[in-house]
Parts: C-alpha cells; structure tokens; sequence
C-alpha cells in the first residue's frame, strides 16, 4: 500500500471532494496525509487521518480588501509570494516519505515538491483544467461542435486553446520568482522562462501527470482532444452512510416538518461586500413568492437586519448532503462542490454567482435545464430572482430533469472511479504527451 499526501487549500467547501477522496484510499489500505489550510483540520482529525496545517488563514485572506474585490471580479492576485514561500516549506517538509502527491488547481506548486521528493504526481480538477479546442477556460457552456467545420470556428478553437496558455503563463509570471529560488534552494534545475510544460528534462515520474477530472460527463461531457491521461472520473461526495449517521437539531427538523419543502439560500465561503443587501433580496424574493427559505450565512454572515419571518429558518452548519435531498431548491454561489451536490442530491438550482467558475457552473446547470436563471451577486434584483422563484415553484420540469440526471450520476459511481484511477497512477505507465497545466 501507498502513502499518499494531498494538498488542498480554500474553504471546507473546496476541500470536501478531496476529503471523500482521501477517506476512500484509506479505506483500501493506504497511508493518506492532508496538508492544508488551519480550517481544514478538524476534519481530517474526525477522518482519522494525518494532517499537516499550512500558514495563513484562508477565511481572513477572502475577508480583506483583496479577497472583496477577487469576489467582485476584479483581477486581483490573493496568495502573496511571501505565502507561497511558506507554503513551500511546510509541505516540503510535510511530504516526508510520500508514494504519491496529489494536488488541486491551487496548489499546483506541488509539482516542484514532487520533485523534490522524487515522488508520483498527479492533479484533481473540479474543473475543465487541459487546454481543448472545444471551450474557452473557465467557459465550459460556450461549446464548440467537433462536428462544425470551416475557418471561422477553427479559429475559435484555436483561440479556446490560447485562454489556457494566457491563464497558466500569467500564473507563471507572478509565482516564478519564488518558484525557481525554491527550486534553487532544494537543487533542483532552474525551469525555462516560460515554466515546467517548456522543460525537457523532467524527471520521468513528472512526464504528462495524470489530471482527473472530478465531475460528470452528464454534466461536462469530455472534450474529444483530450489526451488519455485527462480523465473525467465523477462527483466525488462522501459515502451515504456519512450523512445518514447525521443527528439534526430539532428545531430543523421541526420546520422541515412544519410545511412544504423549503428553498435553501446559501453562499458558502463567499463574502459580498454588503451581505445584508444580499440577505434582504433572498428574503424578500422568497415572501413575495410564498416560500418558505433555509438561510446559512457562511463565511459572509449574509443576514439581515432586522427580525426575520417565521417562514425563514437560519441554519449555521449541516451537511448538504443531508440536507438537499429535503429542499424544492437550492440559491446557491455556483461552487463545483454546491453545484455537485445539487445534482447528486436530484434538486434545481438558481445560482447567484461571484466570481471564477461559478457563472459557468450556473450557466451549465440553465443548459442542463435544472435552472431558470443565473445572476451576478453584484446586480441580482429582489424582482428577477422573485421571478426564477416563481418559475421553480410552479414547473415540474426543472425539478423532474434533476431526478433524471441525479440517476445518471449515480450510476457513474465517481469516488470509485476516482481512488481507482488514483491507484493506477502508482503502476508502472508509459504517459501520452499533452499541454502542461503546470507551471
């Protein structure tokens, strides 16, 4: 068996596909060690596995004035290399006697390490990560036909591969000053100006790493150009018998009882600059409608200011797997963890989205027809999402389309596929050549 290390960094919500995952090789047997942020550790205590803390608070890093204007779209670059730096430390440190280290898009500075440690590499995406000409990055709706031919939509595709270039070469650009003096410090060869995808004397553990992509191909089907060693492997959520062990309070489940299925309003780690404007739109959308509303604050304690109707309910923490099922609906952020567990959970969604990939996840779940709308959270009017509202409450079909694409994924089985693609990047392989997300 394997000692196997993951690096993740973020919110709860961006750690819990990796923490299933984690949970699923340890349950086969292997070592499993999770480096990352402060927040993530009482997590992985529960689990029972190793954790290793990294420096700096993820929360307050997303409550400055920095993390305010990332939300709000600006272009603003949070991880300082002072923190990358350390970063770099604790996990070198952290990864001690590693088989196999696998990383997020965010933490793709695991690379240097692997290295380092002359280890196995391999990346977990929850998002579309290889270059394709099929769809912009972080554009995945915006499809391109395989079928379409002509010079005009060979040159989008073209451009569709250039955004991944443009994405991974500014990410270069801000980070490779403290990558290469790490790489010096540890005697590792400087890389080309241009990052690691350019070498040509990678170590070959590190030739085409393995990227798995961890959602459905019901949801994001597989790009044709992919090469082989990009896979789509599923929705990786945590075993049933995890949230069925799950005790609610019981004033929860009272109002659950009390009346229909309520909407659930929630925005995870996001914080807007003005939560209360936020709280207010939600709650006045859900009177004006006649729903009843399951409010969770988050991160950004988007609440109102005054008293609330007894038709709202304000819930701090529960699981969502648990959750969902009980819901008519979700207004969600858009995260690909929310996202997930909406589909997984057979419920429609309204996604009010800030920043990254969220518009894009709310703009697949429109094309999937499990969503009426997708709005910015900067310009979301009590009046248009009143309108989604009342759309979700008075068609079947949002809700019967996520029964059916709910019995899709669950077929797809993916923290299996996941653990089983994980195990078979420590066999002996002979790697298919493919553009780098690596810098």
């Amino acid at each position: 068996m394997a000692s196997i290390h993951l690096i993740s960094v973020g919110s709860r919500g961006d750690l819990e596909p990796y923490l299933a995952l984690l949970k699923e090789l340890q349950e086969r047997g292997h070592t499993v060690h999770l480096i990352g942020s402060p927040n993530f550790q009482e997590a992985a205590e529960d689990a029972g596995m190793r954790f290793t803390s990294l420096p700096g608070d993820f929360h307050e890093l997303m409550a400055s004035e920095d993390g305010l204007q990332l939300m709000e779209g600006k272009p603003v670059r949070l991880i300082q290399n002072n923190l990358l730096t350390q970063w770099l430390e604790t996990a070198r440190t952290a990864i001690d006697g590693c088989d196999l280290l696998i990383t997020p898009p965010l933490a793709l500075w695991g690379y240097h390490l692997a290295e380092a440690e002359g280890c196995r590499f391999a990346v977990v995406s929850p998002i579309p990560l290889i270059s394709t000409t099929t769809f912009p990055f972080l554009n995945w709706p915006k499809n391109l036909s395989g079928n379409e031919k002509g010079l005009r939509n060979r040159i989008k595709g073209k451009l569709n591969q250039l955004s991944y270039e443009a994405i991974r070469l500014l990410k270069w650009r801000q980070e490779s000053k403290t990558i290469q003096s790490f790489r010096q410090k540890l005697g590792l060869p400087k890389l080309p100006w241009n990052g690691a995808s350019a070498r040509e004397d990678a170590p070959p553990l590190l030739q085409s790493p393995t990227v798995l992509h961890l959602f459905s191909e019901h949801v994001v089907p597989r790009p044709s150009d992919w090469p082989s060693d990009a896979k789509v492997t599923g929705f990786c959520l945590s075993k049933n018998h995890e949230t069925q062990s799950y005790d609610p309070p019981k004033e929860l489940r009272d109002f659950l009882q009390q009346g229909p299925a309520p909407f659930y309003a929630g925005f995870g780690s996001m914080i807007p600059r003005d939560p209360e404007r936020l709280a207010e739109i939600v709650i006045t959308a859900a009177c004006q409608t006649n729903q009843r509303l399951i409010l969770s604050p988050g991160w950004g304690r988007v609440l109102p200011k005054g008293s609330l109707p007894e038709s709202v309910f304000v819930l701090e923490h529960c699981p969502h797997q648990w959750l969902f099922p009980r819901l008519q609906a979700a207004i969600h952020h858009g995260g690909a963890g929310t996202t997930a567990t909406t589909l997984i959970s057979g419920i429609p969604s309204i996604v009010v989205a800030f920043f990254a990939d969220q518009p894009a996840w709310g703009h697949t779940l429109e094309q999937l027809g499990v969503s009426p709308a997708t709005f910015s959270a900067r310009t979301v009017t009590t009046e248009s999402l009143s309108e989604s509202l009342q759309i979700l409450s008075t068609s079947s079909s949002f809700k019967k389309r996520a029964l059916q694409l709910q019995k899709l994924i669950q077929q797809e089985k993916g923290l299996s596929q996941t653990a089983e693609a994980i195990e078979h990047v420590l066999e002996p392989r002979n790697a298919e050549p493919h553009p780098s997300t690596i810098n």
